[in-house]
């Protein structure tokens, strides 16, 4: 990869004096100090570099390829590449896989040519690179993304759109004066996708965060497992959510993966940061790029202009899992000084009162300082309007004294245009974060408070990931497709998940002696071959409190069985709660573990979370933390609590079993009640391959 980002000698095929072919050139020519070989026969020189009719009229070697020509002449283009010896190219030209089958075949022929000579394709249909510090612009872009001046920033960004990289590095540079380190628009991923920029990116020592814009994740695994071991924050923006069913829903678990969710949740069981929109990923990433940590349930200080502007910032950081500090005795004798007689001193500090009363003493660097000596406080938000004649703030100063204390301190401004460019200038120039919106601030101070580096213990991962579990043939069904709840709970009890005690009847009276053996109340079930959702179709009959209803409910069941299928009996589980987990096998991201809560809510709800398999114990334990309604498992309005350790060995052996076997596709376990904190299977269905 390094050759893409550093290359000695650059070659333009398609280099031209007009659009494109000439704005390559001149951004070239504006910070890249290698050697610029334009090449098209319909030129002498570009921009006063010698053009040369073709590749081979090159003397010397030649890094890097930027490819302009139209789609069809492309793959001609590779095979002069393949001659001349060079084995890294950009293709930034439109007109491949992305317009149909026409283009597709363009693109394979492409890649087909590079595999042979061993070139590295970067796009096609992208817009290159631009690295900031270095003033490489290896891009068609126009020269005027520059030309207002550029930041230099901490954070790179990957995006597949070219359009879009065009877009983001117009706003980035000049509308909203945040700086950037690299931004690579990788297009339609022939050869260098997102696992090779993240590799590279993460050992960049210029780039302190990473933000992605992924639409698709072929390599998904390989993906996976950069992300887990990536040392700094990553902030990933999806496209592609709606829920399009990339896979057949047949299970629970497969229709509550969905088309993007299953990728999402997993991204943020390795600690990723999640974006929805484009702005918000740049305010993260730029935010954990300054200040990747905060302390977790961070205490603030809010200092105001406004009462309700403390009280909105209250609302938000409560929101946000937040705390507003409670202000040590000290602080608040120290901000009295301050205040007029009337007015309390409190948290959010409203300081309108104090600005009218010591306009000409720096009220607001005074209660800044004031709270930076403050144990309790943590972060400091400051409200501020700029240009309206008030007190000048010195970030600088502020920003020195912030981090001789430790702490953070972050600006929501407000203003004239002018004076508000000219502060943020200033605190970009110092690392100060500053913010348009109020929330969008306080949702950057969350995301960095929640940051931490994905951890595992190597012993504990030695132990359950090299270790599938494998199962003899004779437990699974030759044809493959559905196996019934029966056979598939015996499977999982096979593998130590504990299921309920249940019994194959053919007749009433093994139905009585049964029932008789288990104690009443009892469940009778009617398994139909192929079908599911048993309950839809009136084959669940639960509840059984006598031998008399008993015999009504056998009798309704083989009826509706219509003579094929079976019914099995089970004692009635009296449960606090129901729980689903389950298995999917995704063509991307390969085996993945689901927990969450179960039941016939468990689509409506949809509190469920995904995690890759086989997993270790200690990732069990964190993919059950994860669930929003985790309270419930503390032991809610006297229930007992559930055994998390047993769950998580459930959860454990459910990804062995699945990662085992690649003829396992699905496994759906709903609901596993809980009664006394132990989760049992009532019900259970493995979905095979065919």
């Amino acid at each position: 990869m390094d050759k893409f980002f550093n290359p000695s000698s650059i070659a333009v095929i398609g280099a031209s004096r007009r659009r494109g072919g000439s704005q390559t050139i001149k951004n070239l020519q504006f910070g890249y100090s290698g050697k610029i070989y334009p090449v098209n026969p319909g030129y002498d020189d570009i921009h006063g570099i010698p053009c040369f009719s073709s590749l081979d009229q090159i003397p010397s070697a030649v890094d890097l390829a930027i490819i302009l020509v139209p789609a069809p002449k492309a793959p001609d283009v590779l095979k002069s590449c393949a001659a001349k010896g060079i084995k890294r190219v950009m293709i930034e030209s439109a007109g491949f896989s992305e317009t149909g089958a026409k283009g597709k075949d363009i693109q394979d022929k492409c890649v087909a040519i590079a595999g042979e000579a061993g070139i590295r394709i970067w796009g096609p249909n992208c817009m290159g690179l631009v690295d900031v510090k270095k003033r490489y612009f290896f891009t068609f872009m126009s020269p005027r993304i520059y030309q207002d001046g550029i930041q230099e920033g901490r954070f790179s960004m990957v995006v597949q759109s070219g359009m879009l990289s065009a877009g983001f590095l117009v706003d980035l540079l000049s509308k909203r004066n945040i700086g950037v380190n690299k931004i690579c628009s990788i297009g339609n991923k022939a050869g260098v996708d997102e696992c090779d920029m993240l590799t590279y990116l993460l050992n960049d020592p210029d780039t302190n965060v990473v933000a992605l814009y992924l639409e698709s994740a072929a390599r998904g695994r390989e993906l996976l497992d950069i992300i887990r071991r990536a040392s700094k924050p990553i902030v990933v923006l999806k496209g592609g959510k709606s829920e399009r069913g990339a896979m057949a829903a047949v299970s629970h678990t497969a229709s509550l993966a969905g088309d993007s969710r299953l990728l999402c949740d997993i991204l943020g069981f390795y600690g990723i940061t999640l974006a929805d929109d484009f702005h918000q990923m740049i305010d993260l990433a730029r935010s954990l790029a300054v200040k990747p940590r905060i302390r977790p349930a961070a205490r603030l200080g809010v200092v105001s202009f406004s009462g309700a502007a403390g009280i909105v910032s209250c609302d938000l950081l409560e929101r946000r899992g937040l705390a507003i500090a409670r202000l040590s005795p000290e602080t608040e004798y120290a901000l009295k000084r301050l205040y007029p007689d009337w007015m309390p001193v409190t948290n959010p500090v409203d300081l309108y009162p104090a600005m009218e009363l010591h306009w000409h003493e720096s009220p607001v660097a005074q209660a800044i300082a004031i709270l930076l000596k403050d144990p309790n406080v943590d972060v400091i938000l400051l409200h501020f309007v700029a240009g309206l004649g008030g007190e000048e703030l010195h970030l600088a100063e502020l920003k020195r004294m912030a981090d001789q204390a430790g702490k953070v301190i972050v600006l929501w401004l407000l203003g004239k245009r002018n004076p508000c460019r000219d502060i943020r200038v200033e605190a970009d120039k110092c690392g100060m974060l500053v913010f348009d919106e109020l929330s969008r601030a306080v949702e950057c101070i969350s995301a960095a408070s929640r940051y931490r580096p994905y951890e595992t213990s190597p012993g504990d991962m030695a132990a359950e990931y090299t270790n599938p579990f494998h199962i003899s043939a004779d437990l699974l069904p030759p044809e493959g497709g559905i196996m019934d709840e029966y056979h598939s709970k015996r499977l999982l009890k096979y593998r130590d998940v504990p299921v309920v005690e249940e019994e194959i009847v053919t007749t009433v009276s093994e139905a009585k002696d049964a029932a008789d053996r288990f104690g009443f109340p009892v469940v009778l079930k009617g398994l139909m071959p192929g079908v599911l959702h048993k309950t839809e179709l009136g084959l669940v009959k639960p509840g059984i409190e006598g031998r008399k209803g008993l015999a009504e409910a056998f009798g309704d069941l083989t009826e509706r069985l219509g003579g094929s299928g079976r019914i099995i009996i089970q004692p009635q589980v009296r449960s606090d709660f129901e729980l689903i987990a389950g298995f999917i096998r995704d063509a991307h991201l390969g085996p993945c573990v689901m927990f969450g809560l179960g039941g016939i809510f468990s689509e409506f709800q949809k509190d469920v979370r995904f995690a890759p398999a086989p997993l270790s114990h200690q990732d069990a334990l964190r993919l059950i933390s994860r669930i929003r309604g985790n309270s419930l498992f503390e032991g809610f309005r006297g229930m007992s609590p559930l055994r998390k350790d047993v769950m998580a060995g459930i959860l454990v052996s459910l990804g062995a079993l699945g990662a085992g076997n690649q003829a396992i596709e699905q496994i759906d376990i709903n609901p596993l009640a809980v009664s006394a904190g132990l989760p049992v299977a009532l019900d259970a269905t493995i979905v095979l391959a065919s």
